[in-house]
C-alpha cells in the first residue's frame, strides 16, 4: 500500500469542504455536475497516462463518496445548477425490544431551495462520531492486510 497515495486521495475526498474557507458550506463544491465539469477535462488530458487516469478516477470516487455521505447528514446541492433544490436523505432506525425484537427503518427524501448563504463564523466539530466511525470501518481492511503482510514469513526464492 502506498501511504502517500492514500493520503493524497483522502485529501482530495475532503476537497468539497474547502468551501468553508469562503464562508459557505455545502455550496457548489458539493454538486455532482460541478465535479463532472472538473473531472472530465482532466480525464481527457490524462487519457494516455494510466497512472494519472487511475488517480483522477480514484479521486473522483472519493469525492463522490463524500457527497453521498453528506446526503445522509444534511441538505446537499447534489444536482446544482440543474436543480435548485438541496437534497437530504433522512433515515432513522428504531429498535423495539420486547417478546420479539423488531426494527423499523424509515427513510425520507427531503428537499429545500438551495441557499448558498455566507456565514460569519462556524461552530462545528472537525471530526464527528459518525465520520470517525466510517473512517475506521473503511480503514480496517487495509490495516488488517498490512498486519498480515508484516507478520507473514518471508518467501524464499526457489532454487
Amino acid at each position: 500500500m502506498n501511504w502517500r497515495r492514500v493520503l493524497f486521495l483522502s485529501l482530495i475526498a475532503l476537497a468539497p469542504d474547502l468551501d468553508v474557507l469562503f464562508h459557505v458550506h455545502r455550496s457548489l463544491s458539493h454538486s455532482v455536475l460541478v465535479l463532472a465539469v472538473i473531472v472530465l477535462p482532466i480525464l481527457a488530458l490524462a487519457r494516455k497516462h494510466p497512472t494519472a487516469t487511475r488517480l483522477t478516477l480514484l479521486g473522483a470516487a472519493g469525492v463522490l463518496t463524500h457527497l453521498a455521505l453528506d446526503l445522509f447528514q444534511s441538505y446537499t446541492p447534489l444536482l446544482w445548477p440543474v436543480a435548485n433544490q438541496s437534497i437530504w436523505i433522512s433515515t432513522n432506525l428504531d429498535v423495539h425490544i420486547g417478546s420479539l425484537p423488531f426494527f423499523i427503518l424509515s427513510a425520507k427524501i427531503l428537499t429545500k431551495p438551495i441557499d448558498f448563504a455566507v456565514f460569519q463564523s462556524i461552530d462545528a466539530p472537525i471530526v464527528t462520531n459518525e465520520g470517525l466511525g466510517i473512517s475506521l470501518i473503511l480503514l480496517l481492511p487495509s490495516l488488517i492486510g498490512m498486519l498480515r503482510r508484516r507478520d507473514a514469513p518471508a518467501k524464499r526464492p526457489k532454487v
